[in-house]
């Protein structure tokens, strides 16, 4: 019996469309940048092969990466609904790797009180993929594994370490990493979706 849903925050709750496309731009504004053309097809390419789109693409040409742009980040508009409804039978909590303030965030974005646990890695001390980050969550819910659902963005932050965990997972495809591939990884999401809406058809939750 499913008791908890854990979500990732970035590009599974939270649209960071805005965040990215500002940091693509700030990195074609550097001398040695390639065109926008070859730049986003050299991201894809690398998140294709469970690499960082981002961080490897701007190693690659040696451009210098900048800091991520937390206030250009929104909610995504189906997302309150869906937790309205998630919350009536379950408890949902946060794992996610973030800067300090996470539930302050939260609570800006209208959504804090849905969620019964936040763990973010500033406040705790580690980060994902690092599996005492699942573990701590779990154990402050007073959940088994099996219990469980892991839902985010990224196969190698999310997914796998969960699945390694026994914890169900649900991998959303939004965001720069919606181009992983999960045939190169060892534990395969038992659900894969394009949208948070879509979990409720998984839930049968109507």
């Amino acid at each position: 019996m499913i008791k908890w849903l854990f979500f990732d925050l970035g590009s599974t709750l939270i649209d960071e469309s805005r965040c990215i496309e500002y940091r693509i731009s700030e990195l074609l504004k550097q001398d040695n940048a390639p065109t926008k053309e070859i730049l986003e097809k050299r991201m894809k390419e690398n998140a294709e092969m469970n690499g960082h789109p981002y961080k490897d693409t701007a190693k690659e040409f040696d451009l210098k990466t900048i800091k991520w742009p937390t206030h250009l980040e929104k909610i995504y508009s189906e997302v309150p609904y869906v937790l309205n409804i998630l919350t009536k039978k379950y408890n949902l909590g946060i794992i996610a790797n973030q800067s300090s303030g996470a539930e302050e965030r939260l609570q800006e974005y209208g959504i804090k009180s849905f969620f019964d646990l936040v763990i973010s890695s500033a406040e705790v001390g580690f980060s994902k993929p690092d599996p005492k980050i699942f573990l701590l969550a779990l154990n402050n819910a007073g959940c088994l594994p099996k219990e469980s659902y892991m839902i985010g963005d990224r196969l190698d932050n999310d997914i796998e370490p969960a699945s390694k965990l026994g914890m169900n997972t649900i991998w959303v495809r939004q965001g720069m990493f919606a181009y992983e591939n999960p045939k190169i990884i060892e534990c395969k999401p038992n659900f894969t979706v394009n949208n948070i809406y879509e979990i409720l058809k998984i839930l049968q939750i109507k």
